[in-house]
């Protein structure tokens, strides 16, 4: 990034350091589920209206976060997004819509400091949970360099969550 970082660009850089924490820490369930709503918060901010959906979604991870996955994983926006749909709403890594392709299951049972993996049903492929997360931080950046002087992002990012610390004192 160039020496003049916004506000907007602090608070997300906030918001992937923190998912870097939960990696750090193991935290695979939150880091995972606060990496599924990159694309949604990047699609979002790119747009006109500032809103999400599934095109905005699959287009922002196809185009920051997909690059990063070689060889035979070929993880897709579209499978990523009904990825994001089944962990975030339901708890689970398999998708129920039938016309999907893509299955993703549980994550097996594994004793520490064993890294666990989820698995890509379709492809037959094993997912590490850091790798993914890793590979949307990444992502998230490399947006981040593209956007950060757009009025596009400037306008949006003015909606992004802020803290405030509140002081109270008492008599």
């Amino acid at each position: 990034m160039n020496n003049t970082e916004n506000k907007g660009e602090i608070q997300i850089c906030a918001f992937l350091s923190q998912i870097d924490e939960c990696v750090k820490k193991g935290f695979y369930y939150v880091a995972i589920m606060a990496s599924l709503v990159i694309p949604d918060i990047g699609g979002a901010i790119d747009s006109d209206n500032g809103s999400a959906n599934k095109t905005k979604y699959a287009g922002w991870f196809n185009k920051y976060v997909q690059p990063r996955y070689i060889g035979d994983l070929k993880l897709t926006g579209d499978e990523c997004f009904y990825l994001r749909c089944s962990m975030l709403h339901q708890g689970k890594t398999k998708h129920d819509a039938d016309k999907i392709k893509v299955a993703f299951t549980n994550f097996p049972q594994v004793i520490p400091p064993v890294t666990p993996l989820f698995r890509h049903n379709s492809l037959g492929l094993l997912i590490d949970p850091r790798t993914f997360c890793y590979n949307m931080i990444y992502g998230a950046y490399c947006w981040l360099e593209v956007v950060h002087d757009d009025d596009c992002f400037k306008k949006n990012i003015e909606n992004f969550i802020s803290f405030y610390s509140l002081s109270f004192t008492f008599m």
